[in-house]
């Protein structure tokens, strides 16, 4: 009997310490890419397969997952998680959620891996029964002109009969690049908007230390003057 599967918006960690535990278990996870912001880190969904990988690796084929910056690769990868993957474990990521993750939400995906957790704990205990998959690999219809990384033999229908992949034809090869293109312009422009911004915060700091540093100025030129009218100076 398949279990039913649960589509609600991932609940809020209650305190503090929750969010320290879940930090420290992701922490003991290796993962592919350094965690530096973990809303950033996990919005294309590529770690997030890494975590479930770790605890079910005969769910998840890697292949599958490629990092990106544009929101249609995210939302392939988190839409292939969700139907591939989550699906056996009985859960089934809320679009809200989906929407804020991808969009590096502050605590968006920190609700949904507090979630993956919970799961992954009741699958330890022998309290969740996962839906294992067959033999045959996952498949991947619909995936879109994305970078994927190659994966030695696991490729379209055709190859598995042994067939090579036609060429790709230069208009597809063309449309492809403008993605990437975009996608690395779109990256760019994120990083100089946060370096504009860092800027920005930086001058505004050394303009308060500069105020404070004259404050200070005339505080010590006003005591020296005193100093000297009384004759200690």
């Amino acid at each position: 009997m398949a279990q039913s599967l649960q589509c609600l918006i991932a609940p809020a960690l209650e305190t503090d310490e929750d969010l320290q535990a879940l930090y420290n278990w992701v922490d003991e996870i290796p993962l592919s890419r350094p965690k530096r912001n973990i809303s950033r880190d996990f919005a294309d969904g590529v770690l997030f397969a890494e975590v479930v990988n770790h605890f079910f690796p005969r769910l998840v084929e890697m292949h599958n997952y490629s990092s990106a910056n544009g929101y249609t690769q995210k939302m392939y990868n988190w839409n292939t998680l969700n139907q591939k993957v989550l699906k056996k474990l009985g859960y089934q990521i809320h679009q809200q959620d989906l929407e804020d993750i991808i969009k590096a939400a502050p605590g968006a995906v920190e609700r949904v891996l507090a979630v993956l957790h919970s799961k992954v704990d009741l699958a330890a205990n022998r309290q969740l029964k996962v839906a294992m998959p067959r033999a045959s690999s996952q498949g991947t219809p619909g995936r879109p002109p994305a970078p994927v990384p190659g994966s030695g033999g696991s490729s379209v229908a055709g190859s598995a009969r042994g067939q090579e992949a036609s060429p790709m034809p230069p208009s597809r090869m063309q449309k492809a690049q403008l993605e990437v293109d975009t996608e690395l312009l779109l990256e760019k422009e994120q990083a100089i908007a946060e370096l504009r911004e860092m800027v920005g915060i930086m001058t505004e700091k050394i303009k308060k230390l500069e105020q404070l540093v004259r404050i200070k100025d005339s505080k010590i030129e006003a005591l020296t003057g005193k100093l000297q009218k009384h004759g200690l100076a």
